[in-house]
């Protein structure tokens, strides 16, 4: 069922007065809240801020510091490349002299084994085995195992270079 709506109550001055002195109170102890709470608002507005300017600036110096750190290390590096860069073309300028004495080694171990040849096309009396012969023997065994040394030099050249 509908309520009838009733008309509001008639108050006296005293009642009013003090209602009114209640509202009064009410809404002091609420301004006094609302002051306390501005306040400290405020604090922790300073507070917060206090906390970002030192967290920005210990980062700020954490980031000039990894900068620092990193331009030495970008120098270290660029040291170590030009090194680099100075040993390879040494290495390089090796490599280039050991295949000139490999082609020089061949060369000698072709005159040494056309000088036996034409000692083996001798006749009778003299084809002689004499010291001339074994040393020339000697001598292709010794150049070959230098070429093979060399030729595994520049291998292993060619590999470090890689």
């Amino acid at each position: 069922m509908a309520k009838v709506v009733t008309r509001p109550q008639r108050f006296t001055p005293e009642e009013w007065k003090l209602a009114s002195k209640v509202k009064h109170k009410n809404t002091e102890r609420d301004r006094a809240t609302a002051e306390r709470l501005i306040l400290e608002c405020d604090r922790l507005d300073q507070e917060g801020r206090g906390t970002v300017d030192r967290t920005l600036a210990d980062v700020n110096k954490k980031l000039d510091q990894r900068l620092d750190h990193i331009k030495n290390w970008k120098g270290e590096l660029e040291v170590k490349r030009s090194e680099l860069a100075k040993e390879i073309d040494a290495t390089e300028s090796y490599l280039v002299r050991i295949e000139k004495r490999l082609q020089s080694l061949q060369d000698n171990l072709h005159i040494t084994q056309t000088t036996l040849a034409n000692r083996e096309k001798r006749y009778d009396i003299d084809l002689v085995h004499d010291d001339v012969q074994k040393d020339l023997i000697m001598e292709i065994s010794a150049i070959q195992g230098a070429i093979a040394l060399l030729s595994r030099t520049i291998e292993q050249t060619k590999e470090q270079l890689r």
